[in-house]
This record gives structure tokens, C-alpha cells and sequence, in this order.
């Protein structure tokens, strides 16, 4: 029975790793950018008030009812605006198309905690339970960065997990400490993710 030789078996190798590495990087969205991070992580920052240590800051009280979402709301924009451009800028610094298939995946896997996320809100601000708003916004938001590390880097799942984690003990604990689980979770795990993305990434 004939056996490849040494050379043979080392040139296969060779070309297995760059098949794999040629379908993960077709499989998996890797565009992010980790300044569109660092601006989400410190508008959340603002918007909670710093965590609540503004207390009057309407961003950091539930009970300020539509001034709170319009906080938020501006967040949410800053942080978005921030993404989308900053991600189209470096797929064109990269040259590379930044509306790909697998964008569009991680986007439709995305939309649909988002879609829930504003129908939820808009049904418990009609009904004045502004205070089930924080716990809320972390737990979709999780979900959806747990769907999308399919389809992108793993270290996002475990950012998913968290986030729900922090969207439970924001209901768990209760209105008084809503700023703080915002500010940490949409402030300081965006700032994790700008880190990691800039670390394992280059930016």
C-alpha cells in the first residue's frame, strides 16, 4: 500500500489550513469596529448619568417617563450612526464590501430582538411601566448578539450571556438601580467589545 510521503502530507496539511481559514472568514462577519465601540460604550455612559451618579439626569430615572426614552432614544442613534459609518469606513480602508451576505445575516438576526425590543417598549410606556424599560433593552439586546456570534466571533456569545445576565438583575433589583445596569451593560461591555475588536482585530 502506497503511503504519501512527509512533504506530501505537510503540503496537504498546508492547504486544509487555508481551505478552513478561507470558509471562516466567508462564514463569519469580522468587519466591527472598535471605535463605533468605545462612542456606543461612552454615550451609554452619559446616558445613564454616569452610572446613576447624576441622579437628577433624566437618563438615569425610569420614572422621568418619556424624557428617559428620549435619553435613550439619542443613544441608541449616536450609537447606530457611530456603527454603521465607522464599519462602512474600514471595510473601504480594508477594501472590502461591507454590505456582504453574511452582513445581511448578522443584521436579520439582530432585527428581530430589535423589532421586539421596540414593540415591548412602546407597549410598557403606554402603560406607564417605565421601570421594566432597562432590563428589558439589556435582555433583547443580549439575544441578539448571542444569534449573531454564529455567524461572527465567538467572544460576542459570552457579551450575549452577560447582557441578559445584567437585564435580569436590572428587574431583579428594581428601578433604583436601573442607571446602574445601563451603564454598565451599554457603557462598559461596549467598551469590552471595542477592546477585544481592537486587540484581536486591529480596529
Amino acid at each position: 500500500m502506497l503511503m504519501p510521503s512527509e512533504m506530501a502530507q505537510d503540503e496537504a496539511l498546508r492547504a486544509l489550513a487555508y481551505i478552513r481559514a478561507a470558509v471562516d472568514h466567508t462564514t463569519r462577519y469580522s468587519t466591527f469596529s472598535a471605535l463605533s465601540g468605545f462612542v456606543a460604550g461612552l454615550a451609554s455612559l452619559a446616558g445613564s448619568g454616569g452610572c446613576g451618579c447624576w441622579k437628577d439626569w433624566p437618563g438615569a430615572r425610569p420614572a422621568a417617563g418619556w424624557h428617559f426614552l428620549g435619553v435613550w432614544a439619542s443613544v441608541f442613534v449616536v450609537a447606530a450612526s457611530a456603527l454603521l459609518l465607522l464599519t462602512w469606513m474600514k471595510a473601504r480602508r480594508r477594501g472590502t464590501p461591507a454590505w456582504t451576505p453574511i452582513a445581511r445575516t448578522a443584521l436579520t438576526t439582530m432585527l428581530g430582538p430589535g423589532l421586539a425590543g421596540v414593540a415591548g417598549s412602546a407597549a410598557l410606556a403606554l402603560g406607564g411601566h417605565y421601570e421594566f424599560l432597562p432590563g428589558l433593552w439589556l435582555m433583547l439586546y443580549g439575544c441578539g448578539f448571542y444569534g449573531v456570534s454564529f455567524f461572527a466571533p465567538l467572544f460576542l456569545r459570552v457579551l450575549g450571556l452577560v447582557f441578559m445576565a445584567f437585564g435580569l438583575a436590572a428587574w431583579l433589583t428594581g428601578p433604583e438601580l436601573s442607571a446602574l445596569w445601563l451603564g454598565l451593560g451599554f457603557g462598559g461591555l461596549h467598551l469590552v467589545f471595542g477592546a477585544v475588536v481592537l486587540a484581536r482585530y486591529r480596529g
